[in-house]
């Protein structure tokens, strides 16, 4: 999913890669205005334009290829070498371009942005322990936030809160009347985990069961809901107490593994201040008491199977969609109040049919056109086949699943001999890569085993790449900075040392990318192939014992893989870990 609106632009990067690509394609544009260059491994850029070109002229591509190469060398001569191959049009960056930029990739800042940015992920109800089903939201969600922040974008991170509705009044009327289900069939660890979210999770089982087969338990939480949004005081303090008392320790799972947010909206905020009252009104001037006010968006190509929409039911309490428009009029008064903006939500992909009706309404009923509103959806984790439901207590919860992971990773890291203080990085890294690496839109089959697996695709190899490459420093007997400030050149280098520099040299191109399309899997493969392209460097190239402008030259290779490997996997939210 792209999002043209938010694209991230790279600003001048030492002359690094969006400058050159910016370069080579105004050259090629002038053979053909639709001329496009991409990434290579065997080679900084490659282009088919010759190809394109041969269609419509009827003539050889190599042929083509050639009187574009050789027109165009002269231009791109100081940082660019142009060959052609059966017609491709390759780009090779110079020597010249390696030894100016590379030492140079750690010191580069995005320019400040001028807009602001409200990102709204996570978002779970009250209702007891965050399980695993819910965690994809929340790590997309924190590595959009942590992106956003990277490329220099005023950023808001917000956790909508439901303390209204019928969810939370069940929750607070069964806490208040100590109502609670025994969690028969739950693991030992949910049933011995101490903390508000688990206490609340047997007053949720046992309210939604007193909900259905008792009349006056039922009449109860309706009139709490009907008191509340008449402005009853004691009725909002029991809703908002009881959600407040859940979210503590939901904030604390999301802590414990490293995400945070910079603001807490409470649902209860917009009742209490009449904005939800007058989203009503607005929307319905005419509706008339003891009967529900609603609307009708087919004329937007909306139609629901039900009939119109509900806003307000007959009783006069509002809906959920309508406190959440409430909600996002008071987003887009932040983003009005700062100049400009957008407004993104993570939401899971059964969504996209609630999502389009808020937007449409927020377009066409309230006429907010000036700001961007898009939501970025992904698909559902699968967990070796569990489905969960906290309403029937059956759950898996993202702390159980975090304490397996590193109790799992720890007891690898013994068989392995490795030094085992970064045990829990490296399981809760396990978890969050499993989910990053794969495309937001795309099901994940999730198992825990193949999430540590030293030699795969995931988070524990790149840690462990990371661990090397801090040892290998170390034994250098060299600061960094003074590594840094080697003067060095790049002729007639080691293809494994070559193939390092080029993949080096994308990482602000390819972050660029990865935050553009809110894509994480593109960074995570980024970041994993770095780490292997250094495996291999480190496999082939000795780097100690070479001779000294050759140790020069590869030791600041290797800290500038230490600088990408660690600012990459701070932006998927994975810690490095030094010495394993």
């Amino acid at each position: 999913m792209c999002f043209q609106s938010l694209k991230i632009y790279n600003y001048k990067i030492f002359k690094m890669l969006s400058n050159i690509k910016t370069k080579i394609l105004s050259e090629l544009k002038k053979f053909d205005e639709n001329a496009s260059i991409e990434f290579s491994e065997h080679c900084e850029f490659t282009s088919t334009t010759a190809f394109k070109l041969a269609k419509k002229q009827g003539r050889n591509p190599s042929l083509i290829g050639k009187e574009i190469a050789a027109q165009i060398s002269k231009n791109l001569a100081d940082d660019v070498e142009v060959k052609t191959l059966n017609g491709y049009l390759n780009f090779y960056l110079t020597d010249k371009f390696y030894s100016e930029n590379l030492p140079k990739i750690p010191d580069f800042k995005f320019n400040k942005r001028d807009e602001k940015i409200i990102l709204e992920h996570t978002s779970v109800n009250p209702s007891g322990p965050i399980h695993i089903g819910r965690i994809r939201n929340a790590i997309i969600g924190d590595y959009i936030g942590r992106i956003l922040k990277f490329c220099n974008y005023e950023t808001e991170i917000h956790y909508y809160v439901n303390d209204m509705g019928k969810q939370i009044a069940i929750i607070a009327l069964a806490r208040d009347k100590n109502l609670k289900k025994e969690l028969s069939g739950l693991s030992d660890f949910i049933k011995n985990f101490v903390r508000n979210d688990y206490e609340i999770l047997p007053h949720y089982i046992a309210g939604n069961e007193y909900y259905e087969i008792d009349e006056e338990f039922k009449n109860q939480v309706d009139e709490i809901i009907r008191k509340a949004e008449s402005g009853d005081k004691d009725a909002i303090n029991l809703m908002k107490e009881t959600a407040k008392f859940c979210l503590d320790g939901q904030i604390q799972a999301l802590e414990n593994i490293d995400i945070k947010f910079d603001k807490f909206d409470y649902e209860s905020e917009f009742v209490e201040n009449g904005k939800v009252n007058e989203v009503i009104n607005h929307l319905c001037p005419d509706r008339k008491d003891n009967e529900p006010a609603e609307i009708d968006l087919e004329e937007y190509g909306i139609k629901r199977e039900k009939g119109k929409i509900i806003i307000a039911r007959s009783n006069g309490t509002s809906v959920y969609l309508t406190r959440d428009i409430a909600y996002h009029l008071y987003k887009i008064n932040l983003i009005n109040k700062f100049g400009s903006g957008k407004i993104l939500n993570v939401l899971g992909e059964d969504h996209k049919q609630e999502f389009l009706e808020l937007k449409t309404i927020l377009n066409k009923k309230f006429n907010v056109t000036n700001i961007s509103m898009s939501a970025i959806f992904f698909s559902f984790v699968n967990f070796e086949g569990k489905k969960f439901s906290t309403r029937k207590g059956n759950i898996i919860t993202i702390d159980e699943l975090t304490n397996d992971a590193i109790e799992k990773a720890k007891g690898i890291m013994l068989e392995k001999n490795f030094a085992t203080e970064g045990y829990k990085d490296i399981g809760i890294g396990a978890v969050k890569y499993a989910i990053l690496k794969i495309d937001p839109q795309k099901q994940i089959n999730f198992k825990l085993e193949d999430a540590l697996n030293f030699e795969g695709e995931t988070a524990c190899y790149i840690q462990y790449a990371y661990a090397r490459i801090c040892r290998l420093i170390e034994k250098s007997n060299i600061s960094e900075n003074e590594i840094k400030n080697f003067g060095i050149s790049y002729q007639n280098v080691d293809d494994a040392e070559l193939n390092l520099a080029r993949n080096l040299i994308k990482f602000y191109d390819i972050a660029e990318k990865a935050g553009n399309e809110f894509r994480p899997n593109l960074l995570a493969f980024y970041i994993y192939n770095l780490a292997t392209l250094f495996s291999k460097f480190y496999d082939k190239c000795p780097v100690l014992n070479a001779e000294e402008d050759v140790k020069k030259r590869r030791l600041l290779l290797v800290v500038l893989v230490k600088f990408v490997l660690k600012n990459g996997l701070n932006l998927l939210g994975i810690k490095t870990i030094e010495r394993m």
